[in-house]
């Protein structure tokens, strides 16, 4: 017995300890460092050119413009974990090539941008990029996020409803707080969490169009959650990839599927 009693307070003193350390190792748990390092797509591309966007005077990412006449508004990109504004080009060649302008928002802390590595300074960066286009351009504004870019950009939209035109969520959560607690279910992580990121509520006032792109062999963030925001959202577009997974939707999309998602925003 007293070898019994001695385990469970071992594991109960490692059970509080690891509690502890998820609770402040979080933001480096959801944030972790970019993969690799891409170069600055900077310069003339065919049919676009790209430089280096500023919001507030600092650094920010980077803006694509389409070689026309004039841009039929701007999309904001807002990237995924582990990746950098470098990473989303071949994205935003989609609405480059419907005569979109592009920014590719960068969060602190990733790619070129200096600042610390944080869920919080990642939204407060992604709240900016919105007010800055804003301020710097005309026309209508839509988003699109993939993964935790996806989940930036509802949060985005609350208050701001009536500004953001249509948003495109890619492999997204319904909310953070859902997919941590099936990955880390032996914690109660829905309390620790420092913001749940709820995609569903902050999307509750929206009534412009939303698109929901899910990946069927999606083992990051099952496709459950990108149905369960769909499906609590009224008038939200699905789209399911069957064959994808949660880094290779990109492959799956077909220019009819791109066309379909434009027409749905009311972007085509």
């Amino acid at each position: 017995m007293p070898l019994l009693a001695f385990c469970i307070r071992l594991a109960l003193v490692a059970y509080v300890i690891a509690l502890i350390a998820l609770y402040f190792m979080q933001d480096r748990m959801l944030l972790p460092a970019t993969l690799y390092d891409a170069e600055p797509p900077t310069g003339h591309h065919a049919g676009y050119d790209v430089e280096p966007w500023h919001a507030n005077g600092h650094y920010a990412g980077y803006v694509a413009t389409p070689a026309v006449d004039q841009p039929r508004g701007t999309f904001i990109v807002y990237h995924g974990n582990a990746e950098s504004a470098e990473n989303k080009l071949p994205l935003a060649e989609v609405f480059l090539r419907a005569g979109y302008r592009v920014v590719l928002a960068e969060y602190p802390g990733h790619g070129k941008r200096e600042g610390s590595r944080t869920m919080k300074a990642a939204l407060n960066a992604s709240r900016d990029a919105l007010a800055a286009a804003r301020e710097q351009w005309n026309g209508r504004v839509f988003l699109a996020g993939e993964s935790l870019g996806a989940g930036m950009a509802a949060q985005v939209i609350r208050g701001n409803e009536s500004t953001v035109a249509g948003v495109v969520l890619i492999t997204p959560w319904d909310t953070l707080a859902s997919v941590a607690a099936e990955t880390l279910w032996i914690f109660p992580v829905r309390w620790m969490l420092h913001d749940p990121f709820d995609s569903i509520a902050a999307l509750a006032h929206y009534a412009s169009p939303v698109v929901v792109i899910g990946a069927q062999e999606d083992t990051l963030i099952p496709v459950a959650h990108a149905r369960a925001l769909a499906s609590a959202h009224p008038g939200a577009h699905p789209m399911l990839l069957t064959d994808a997974n949660h880094d290779d939707w990109f492959d799956a999309m077909t220019g009819e599927r791109w066309q379909q998602v434009l027409l749905w925003l009311g972007a085509g």
